[in-house]
């Protein structure tokens, strides 16, 4: 790309020529029609987001359907290879304030927000994904089981599994809202923790492989109670791991492993709490269930956005893939838990009294559960009472976006449960 003076990277027009090119992005187009324009001071550029995207010029340029719009510093920011937190993404810039103002109906805005993801993309250098990952890696020890459970008020599901390792501490892993426990693959692979722990992480009814709960498969009415998200969680760990365990859960899954820690500490050994929020308000949306959207591609790119811009691009991929293949509605109702019902205010006392090792982990990324609201969480626990580090250039999915970056922070959280400083 060419420079602007004083500006690192800020060539509109070429980025439109690099995104017109692109096939991921003509791929996210299709059945669009709408115009993008990008705009700084007197220089202006177009982007028809359509099945063949092309160049804007004359009259379109001046009837956008889609706006961005600021001074040459908020655009430079988005292009530099490591943009600061807020600039990374198009959800991080609808989110803060970075000199970009976005202008656009909300209804468009989401038919092409995986479109308007990649587009931030390309604004970037590529980066070469390196090869492999670098740590010992088989995944072909993981192993997946299935057992029909029944929770405490006597609904049953069959419940799918993924597990390695033979002895050592169990470790449970809970996965995020709408998602399923591919995310934590990376870490039951690796040959080291394999050794040393037993390891498993659970798809959630009507997550994953796993069947709906109690004889229904439908989700039109799904919504997740932290009644219910703990009793599976507590019949996991009672009847197949055989507790107590180390619980490691992220987002939504950190909410429940430190609400359990808090309320059944017989059960826990010690809790990770990746991205765990003091609260999460705002992450529902009726875009999320609209007919007019197309699921499978808004809502990975709705959690894309809090992706860490500098890992790799196959991961970036693979963390956003489990989305597209979610059942309809199951992130919706999994919001209703994380984002309206769970409060750290009301676990943080409790937490203090269970007297279980606590790890937090947030990624310098991650605006939903950032770092300055799980450092308020751990303010309202204690500090004493919890260790806690910010991953620099990690988002709100660590294990799976980069599991190579995310594997130090980790070993030193699990250190943390046996008392040993990292």
């Amino acid at each position: 790309m060419k420079l602007w003076q004083g500006a690192m990277a800020a060539d509109l027009t070429a980025w439109v020529a690099r995104a017109v090119a692109d096939p991921v992005l003509a791929w996210h187009c299709r059945g669009l029609s709408l115009r993008l324009c990008l705009q700084s001071g007197p220089v202006t550029a177009g982007l028809l987001l359509s099945d063949q995207p092309r160049p804007l010029t004359g009259d379109d340029l001046r009837q956008p359907d889609i706006a961005i719009t600021g001074d040459v510093a908020g655009f430079d920011r988005v292009m530099r290879p490591d943009p600061p937190p807020g600039s990374h993404s198009f959800g991080a810039l609808l989110r803060h304030d970075t000199g970009l103002t976005i202008t656009a109906d909300p209804v468009p805005q989401a038919q092409a927000l995986a479109a308007l993801e990649r587009l931030i993309e390309l604004a970037r250098p590529d980066r070469p994904d390196p090869v492999g990952h670098g740590f010992a890696h088989d995944p072909a020890a993981v192993t997946g089981r299935r057992a029909v459970l029944r929770r405490g008020n006597g609904a049953s599901a069959m419940l799918h599994w993924i597990e390695a390792g033979t002895s050592g501490p169990p470790i449970v892993f809970l996965h995020t809202a709408g998602a399923d426990s591919r995310q934590y693959l990376h870490q039951l692979a690796d040959t080291e923790l394999q050794r040393q722990y037993r390891m498993m992480a659970f798809d959630l009814p009507w997550h994953g492989l796993s069947s709906g709960e109690a004889g229904h498969e439908t989700t039109a009415h799904y919504r997740l109670t932290e009644a219910a998200y703990l009793e599976w969680c507590a019949t996991f760990i009672e009847q197949v791991a055989g507790g107590p365990v180390i619980l490691v859960g992220c987002s939504m899954g950190a909410t429940m492993a430190l609400t359990i820690t808090a309320q059944h500490p017989d059960l826990v050994h010690g809790c990770i709490a990746l991205e765990a929020p003091m609260t999460a308000p705002g992450r529902r949306s009726d875009l999320l269930t609209d007919a007019r959207i197309a699921d499978s591609q808004h809502n990975p790119a709705y959690v894309r956005a809090m992706l860490g811009p500098t890992c790799p691009q196959v991961q970036r991929d693979e963390a956003c893939a489990i989305y597209a293949q979610a059942r309809p509605g199951v992130y919706m109702g999994d919001l209703a838990y994380y984002s309206d019902e769970y409060d750290g205010a009301r676990i943080a006392a409790p937490l203090r009294a269970a007297g279980r090792p606590l790890a937090l982990l947030t990624g310098s990324y991650d605006y939903s559960a950032s770092p300055d609201n799980t450092r308020a969480l751990c303010h309202a626990i204690g500090e004493d009472h919890v260790w806690f580090r910010e991953m620099q250039g990690l988002g709100h999915f660590p294990m799976i976006e980069d599991p190579t970056a995310f594997r130090p922070h980790f070993l030193a959280a699990l250190q943390q449960m046996e008392g040993e400083q990292p």
